[in-house]
């Protein structure tokens, strides 16, 4: 009976044990089932919501034909990289390629477009060839100015050496020797044969003198290449020409310069002043000029403008005469000069005086126009600034022909008071020669 019990107990423990072990198998299942539906709620929360939606709404798809299968979809080269930067420069290059083609005619365009388009690109093509030209332009000022200063510099240092003294040759050849500074510009360039000032002006210029009248408008004075070019004497002056420290002929009449109206007021540029300022030229009469050998100087007494293709009554082509004939001749020249000038003044002009004319180009009547600067030499003990203060508008100016057609109700009078040189003993208040003071109270007034 015992044994029976035992075997009771031992079966109910087995029992137990069996029971308690299938507890914690489902336990444990249980802990795994909900393991995997956290992983699956965090995972799949998407795809799920997705399964969500679409079982709420089903999508109709088309109905496969038998034994079909299902295409797969094909993934581009660039599946699964990250490019957003070369896709947006592609993009961005051919957004300004596009731009710029939609400047030029294309096929579908209508006549209309095409011609706006045509016009459109010869303007800026214009504009690119004007900027150039512009540029150029003022570059080649730039380097004008750069040699100017140079040379400036060269003949101002040299200049302060020339020897102030006079020598009474008496009955003997005057014995001509070089400048010192007329040796350093003339290692420059053979063809120098001066050098040009107007006191405190920009007009401070080397002169040179070649074969003709062409070969310096647009070379410097080292002989460069530049539109500024140089001044230069007419090829038919005879200007302190020197063989062997004698002067082989007498000096010209009437030595002519020209230089360009540049726009920078560089070369004869600032010389447009003396049309412009009625104050210019009492501030300014005077020219210094200096050959290989000698220093010589100037007072202004005429300047005007002329046509330079003038063929009419009026014709004044003052740059092509260098000597006279005679003393008719050459009071003929100067009293047609003052009946021109633009300011009546004081000086005085006889024959026998030696003569610079300045020329350069002027817009007044297009480029046909002439701005004429003429001066005489200042004489032996005279004051150079004598005659040139108190001036006066000229009432009655002598314009070409080409003037008068654009302003009719303009016109010359040669019948109205005038007073040619030579001056009498005494000038006359009538004509305006406008100064009467004497030199020494010129000079007081100076000091």
């Amino acid at each position: 009976m015992n044994e029976n019990m035992e075997n009771t107990q031992s079966r109910a423990e087995k029992i137990r044990a069996l029971k308690e072990s299938l507890r914690e198998s489902e336990q444990q299942e249980e802990k795994r089932v909900q393991i995997r539906r956290a992983e699956e709620t965090v995972v799949v929360k998407p795809d799920t919501a997705y399964r969500q939606s679409t079982d709420r709404q089903p999508v109709h798809r088309p109905p496969q034909r038998a034994g079909s299968q299902p295409v797969p979809k094909k993934k581009s080269p660039n599946h699964g990289k990250d490019t957003p930067n070369k896709g947006g420069k592609k993009k961005k290059k051919e957004t300004v390629a596009s731009t710029i083609r939609s400047f030029f005619p294309e096929k579908g365009d209508s006549t209309p477009e095409k011609i706006r388009k045509i016009v459109f690109l010869m303007s800026i093509v214009a504009i690119v060839v004007c900027g150039y030209l512009v540029a150029d332009y003022y570059i080649d000022l730039w380097k004008a100015r750069q040699v100017t200063e140079e040379i400036r510099d060269i003949h101002s240092i040299y200049q302060e050496e020339i020897p102030d003294y006079e020598t009474d040759y008496g009955d003997t050849e005057k014995y001509y020797e070089l400048l010192d500074s007329a040796k350093k510009l003339l290692d420059i360039n053979s063809e120098i044969v001066g050098y040009l000032t107007i006191p405190d002006t920009p007009v401070d210029n080397p002169v040179v003198q070649a074969k003709d009248n062409k070969k310096y408008l647009n070379l410097n004075a080292y002989g460069q290449e530049n539109r500024a070019g140089t001044l230069f004497l007419d090829y038919r002056c005879k200007f302190d020409k020197v063989y062997d420290h004698r002067l082989m002929y007498e000096n010209s009449d009437n030595l002519v310069i020209y230089g360009h109206n540049m726009a920078d007021g560089s070369m004869f540029g600032s010389l447009l002043h003396y049309q412009q300022d009625p104050d210019y030229y009492e501030k300014h009469p005077v020219i210094n000029l200096s050959s290989n050998y000698e220093n010589y100087q100037y007072k202004i007494f005429a300047f005007f403008v002329v046509d330079v293709d003038d063929e009419t009554a009026t014709k004044y082509d003052c740059w092509n005469k260098i000597d006279f004939d005679d003393e008719e001749d050459f009071y003929d020249f100067v009293n047609e000069a003052k009946r021109r000038t633009l300011r009546i003044n004081g000086v005085d002009v006889v024959y026998g005086d030696k003569l610079l004319t300045l020329s350069t180009c002027n817009t007044l009547f297009g480029d046909r126009g002439r701005l004429i600067l003429m001066a005489r030499l200042v004489r032996e003990g005279e004051d150079p600034y004598y005659g040139t203060s108190s001036t006066k508008a000229n009432p009655n100016i002598k314009w070409p022909t080409m003037y008068y057609n654009s302003r009719n109700y303009e016109s010359y009078d040669p019948d109205a008071p005038f007073t040619p040189y030579p001056f009498p003993t005494e000038p006359t208040s009538e004509e305006g020669t406008a100064e009467s003071v004497s030199t020494g109270e010129r000079k007081e007034q100076d000091s």
